[in-house]
């Protein structure tokens, strides 16, 4: 019997993160894991890496770091998966908005990391899925899908077979125990991850697969590079019963399961979250005033985007440009961040909300300068939704 594992590392920061932040994770996880990784050959991850975070990193002088990633995917060490550029929760924005998200996201990966950047499978961000999210990926093209365990619905829980959408889409499902533990310090030595690995007793081979933030090694455990991840690699090579692989070498090697339509949810989501309904609790909670009027405030702006870009052929040069840095503006004020800042369980940041805010904000304001004159009747409809856009930006406000 043998137990293939895959760790999947998510490395993302808000695109309103700050130079000093980024520097201090870069220095304490992310180089240390592309270290950790080019100095153990038969190591392996899969890698979610969000190209806002990739522009990050070389806007921010980080190149050596980007050309470390290419290496080991030139290696066969890291596989990269594909998701949205800019981290929204995908089942809170409409598909049209989810299918531009991956594609710029596809776009911006493949700048900096060549022909390697193909990947065959899909991290919605969060793990955040429902049925649109899984149709959305499926017509762009990928093979695999992966999502938190509470997702699945199936009375056996998948280990030594694959289950697949009925779209055809093959899903797959963290481990959400073994990967809570580690990400919170609770598996921090290679006896102890060996041992949570073996909690089926049987003789087939089967999977568990891992997922977590990148992030979470060295930065969030500031030990977990020196004394859990290394010492992994150092100790893997030398056992039989236990093999490191990506996501997809645990798709090629085990075969199809059963079909499934999966549970909305996200990798966050509690049992409890489910019995009342609220598949996303960390960011549209209807119990939560600010997620409710930030989810208006975005669909406002989203709504002015769309009514402006019908404007877009009789637009002059000049605004042209304005209407592409709104549009800019949006993509990156959607990101997930700002509601998860203001979910207060227990995280809470009032500067944090508010930098999402001004993105959007900022991108409303283009979007109606964006409009031709001679188009007065759009103008006055825009006036009348930034007026409510203002309501609900007021009652947020008040509300830190």
């Amino acid at each position: 019997m043998v137990v293939f594992f895959s760790f999947l590392f998510h490395i993302y920061q808000p695109p309103v993160q700050i130079a000093p932040v980024v520097k201090q994770i870069v220095n304490e996880s992310y180089r240390p894991i592309v270290e950790a990784l080019k100095s153990h050959p038969e190591a392996k991850i899969t890698l979610n890496i969000n190209g806002t975070l990739t522009e990050q990193l070389h806007d921010f002088g980080y190149d050596d770091l980007i050309e470390g990633i290419t290496t080991l995917a030139s290696r066969g060490q890291i596989e990269f998966t594909s998701s949205a550029k800019f981290h929204p929760l995908l089942p809170l924005i409409p598909e049209p908005e989810i299918r531009r998200q991956i594609k710029l996201n596809n776009e911006t990966n493949r700048k900096f990391f060549g022909d390697l950047y193909k990947p065959r499978g899909f991290f919605p961000p969060e793990m955040a899925v429902n049925e649109e999210v899984i149709s959305s990926v499926k017509k762009e093209g990928f093979e695999w899908m992966i999502m938190s365990g509470i997702a699945n619905i199936l009375p056996e829980f998948p280990t030594n077979s694959i289950s697949h959408h009925p779209n055809k889409l093959k899903l797959v499902f963290r481990d959400d125990y073994i990967s809570i533990d580690c990400a919170f310090d609770k598996i921090n030595n290679v006896d102890a991850f060996i041992s949570r690995l073996y909690y089926r007793h049987t003789s087939e081979d089967y999977y568990v697969i891992l997922a977590m933030d990148g992030e979470t090694f060295g930065h969030h455990v500031k030990h977990a590079i020196d004394n859990f991840l290394i010492p992994l690699f150092e100790a893997l090579p030398h056992r039989g019963d236990v093999i490191m692989c990506t996501v997809s070498d645990i798709i090629d090697r085990f075969p199809l399961g059963e079909k499934q339509s999966t549970r909305p949810s996200s990798w966050s989501t509690m049992p409890y979250d489910i019995a009342h309904d609220v598949p996303f609790p960390l960011w549209f909670d209807p119990n939560n005033e600010i997620h409710i009027e930030q989810h208006k405030f975005f669909m406002y702006a989203l709504t002015l985007i769309h009514l402006s870009s019908k404007y877009y052929e009789s637009m002059d040069e000049e605004r042209k440009g304005i209407f592409n840095n709104a549009r800019n503006l949006l993509d990156r004020g959607i990101h997930s961040c700002s509601q998860w800042w203001a979910s207060k369980r227990p995280w809470y940041s009032p500067d944090m909300i508010l930098r999402g805010l001004n993105e959007v904000l900022m991108a409303s304001v283009n979007a109606k300068r964006s409009v031709p004159d001679n188009a007065p009747d759009i103008k006055d409809a825009f006036e009348l939704i930034m007026e409510d856009m203002l309501k609900a930006q007021n009652k947020i406000i008040l509300s830190l």
